[in-house]
C-alpha cells in the first residue's frame, strides 16, 4: 500500500508538522505536500491523519486518560471509529501512532463501511478488553446514516444482553454528539470529538498495542 520508510514520506510528514506549526490549514497543507512529494493517497492520509501541530498534539495528549479511569464510569464508544480502526487491524493493514498520541487508520472506509465476519471479532476484543476495567454502563453509538447500523446496533444490543452487560447500543444522527453528551469517558480518535471532549480514551488503540503493534507505523517519532 505504502513504503512507509519512504524518504519522501519521512520529509514529508516533517514538512506537514512544520506548516501546521505556522498555522496553515490542514486539508491545504495536506494537498501542498502530498503534491510536492507525489505521495499517494494513503501516503496523504497519513499526512492529513497522523500529523499535527505541538500545540494541538500536546492539547489532545492531556485529555487521553488511562485504563484505571474506566472504572465506575460511563464509557461512550464512537462505535463506527472504533470497530473500523479494529477491523483494519484484523485485516493486516497499516495504522499510525500519530503525533496526539492517537491510533488511527488510513483505509477511509467510514462512508462505506459494511459489517463482515471481522465486526463482530472485533466487537468481541472491544468487550474482552473494556470489561477488565469495571466501567458501570457501555454505550455504543452508531451513525444510523451509514448502511446497516440498524441491524449492528440489534445485534450488539443482543450480545450486552446474553453476557449480562450493563449498557446498551443505539443509532443516533450524529454519533459525535451523543458520545459527548452521555459519556464520562469517550473512546474514539475522532479529532472533532477529541477538541471537544474533557476525558478521552484510545480504545481501539489500546488494543492494538497490546495485540497488533506490527501493524503501527509511528509518525510520532519522526523528527
Amino acid at each position: 500500500m505504502i513504503n512507509t520508510k519512504s524518504y519522501d514520506l519521512r520529509n514529508a510528514i516533517i514538512d506537514m508538522r512544520y506548516l501546521l506549526n505556522r498555522g496553515y490549514n490542514r486539508k491545504s497543507a495536506a494537498d501542498y505536500v502530498a503534491s510536492r512529494y507525489s505521495l499517494t493517497k494513503y501516503g496523504r492520509a497519513i499526512l492529513y491523519r497522523g500529523v499535527f501541530s505541538e500545540k494541538q498534539a500536546v492539547s489532545h495528549l492531556h485529555k487521553l486518560v488511562c485504563t484505571k479511569d474506566l472504572d465506575n464510569k460511563i464509557v461512550a464508544i464512537d462505535g463506527f471509529n472504533v470497530l473500523i480502526t479494529l477491523e483494519t487491524a484484523l485485516n493486516n493493514k497499516l495504522l499510525i501512532r500519530c503525533d496526539d498520541g492517537f491510533i488511527r487508520d488510513v483505509s477511509a472506509v467510514f462512508g462505506n463501511f459494511k459489517p463482515s465476519k471481522n465486526t463482530i471479532n472485533a466487537l468481541k476484543l472491544i468487550l474482552d478488553f473494556i470489561l477488565n476495567y469495571h466501567p458501570t454502563r457501555i454505550l455504543l453509538f452508531l451513525d444510523s446514516p451509514i448502511s446497516y447500523s440498524g441491524e449492528l446496533a440489534l445485534k450488539i444490543r443482543n450480545i450486552f444482553k446474553r453476557k449480562g452487560i450493563a449498557g446498551t447500543a443505539k443509532t443516533v444522527k450524529r454519533g459525535d454528539v451523543e458520545v459527548l453528551l452521555k459519556g464520562d469517558v469517550i473512546a474514539s480518535s475522532d479529532s472533532i470529538i477529541i477538541e471537544r471532549a474533557k476525558a478521552m480514551f484510545d480504545l481501539a488503540g489500546q488494543i492494538i498495542e497490546q495485540k497488533y503493534p506490527q501493524l503501527i507505523f509511528d509518525v510520532k517519532s519522526i523528527r
